[in-house]
């Protein structure tokens, strides 16, 4: 019986162990978050240094004590130096942790990425930094990463059910979420001036739209005052973050399927729902 005991004990301590074999990895964005924790799955522990905070605005986590408790040869992984930077990773390379930077530079804003056909290409380079990191995990890593591109193709297609249905896009960055869909998409001329806070016209034109049956979508990079003036409306659909908890593709199809139902359900007035 102590035999078995102490079997059963070495074999807890054992599993218990593994559990601390986890990669852990920093990322200065919470797109490369999502990226990190789908492609890492279970074997990487993913340290957001900024999140997204209520409002959708880009903050320090925990008002900057991930950065500062960062452990001495912690992995890193950055945009590129801007968005190192821009994380209060710039200068710290060499001395506590090595910053890895995907790019030099990264071609486009960060907000990019939320662009189906750049983020594929980012999810790539994600995955060659973490073989690199933890090699005896790539044929894990690379079947996350092939798992994430049939998703995020599948999500695209869920998309389609909005195809050639008109929107008016004032959003900051999920427009291309709205072509990718097949949307017709309209970016009304004054949007800049509404923009920055001159509201004339701005409820006639929402007025006019409803009457036929064009719903407005807004996300958190549309400024916060336009975006505070058309809370309420009931012809407006907010885009929201992905939550880190979450993953990215299926998050982007239950965004397309809200901005669906709102339509379908609660008709506008003029708005016919075709049958499909």
């Amino acid at each position: 019986m102590r035999k078995l005991l102490a079997v059963i004990l070495v074999l807890f301590l054992s599993s218990a162990g593994c559990c601390d074999d986890k990669l852990n990895v920093a990322v200065s964005h919470p797109w490369l978050a999502l990226l990190v924790s789908f492609i890492g799955g279970p074997e990487v522990n993913v340290i957001p240094v900024r999140i997204w905070n209520s409002n959708g605005d880009l903050v320090m986590a925990e008002r900057g004590k991930v950065l500062r408790e960062l452990p001495e040869g912690a992995k890193v992984m950055a945009m590129d130096s801007d968005d190192a930077k821009a994380s209060g990773l710039n200068g710290r390379s060499g001395k506590r942790f090595a910053v890895r930077c995907l790019y030099s530079p990264f071609p486009a804003d960060v907000r990019a990425l939320s662009d189906p056909s750049v983020i594929p290409f980012v999810a790539q380079r994600v995955l060659t930094a973490l073989s690199e990191w933890d090699s005896q995990n790539y044929p894990y890593y690379q079947r996350r990463l092939a798992e994430f591109q049939a998703r995020m193709s599948s999500s695209i297609l869920v998309g389609q059910v909005l195809r050639d249905v008109t929107i008016c896009d004032m959003t900051g960055s999920a427009g291309i979420l709205l072509q990718a869909a097949g949307c017709k998409v309209l970016r009304p001329g004054e949007l800049e001036r509404w923009e920055k806070g001159n509201f004339a016209g701005l409820r006639e034109y929402l007025d006019n739209n409803k009457a036929q049956g064009i719903n407005t979508v807004i996300d958190d990079d549309t400024p916060a005052a336009l975006r505070k003036y058309l809370s309420g409306r009931s012809d407006v659909f907010r885009w929201e973050r992905p939550s880190l908890e979450r993953d990215y593709p299926s998050f982007l199809h239950e965004q397309y399927i809200s901005l669906w139902q709102k339509i379908i359900t609660k008709p506008l007035p003029g708005r016919t729902t075709k049958k499909r």
